[in-house]
């Protein structure tokens, strides 16, 4: 993958929008939130914080960002249906073997 030098330099400095956001109070509060949502001591999956991520650093550098319990419900509720949909593709896969 080619990265813009700037892109790589903030990456490599900790400076993306991503790395800044993650040590944010914003960052934290969702994490709880979403272990909360997840079971509590139970680990979250890193496709789980990876949706996290995938949108909330840029809403929340804009002023944007939903509170963390709403931006965590959210996430949550997007990866619940992708979880889902890959378990029923799953079970059809199996059943067609």
């Amino acid at each position: 993958m080619e990265l813009h030098p700037q892109d790589y330099d903030d990456l490599m400095h900790g400076q993306s929008m991503v790395e800044i956001w993650r040590r944010s109070d914003h960052a934290a509060a969702v994490a709880a939130e979403l272990m909360r949502l997840h079971g509590g001591t139970v680990p979250m999956s890193e496709l789980l914080w990876a949706g996290a991520e995938a949108f909330l650093p840029r809403q929340w550098k804009a002023g944007r960002a939903a509170e963390p319990a709403v931006a965590a419900a959210e996430v949550y509720e997007r990866w619940r249906r992708l979880h889902e949909r890959r378990l029923r593709r799953q079970m059809e896969a199996d059943g067609k073997s």
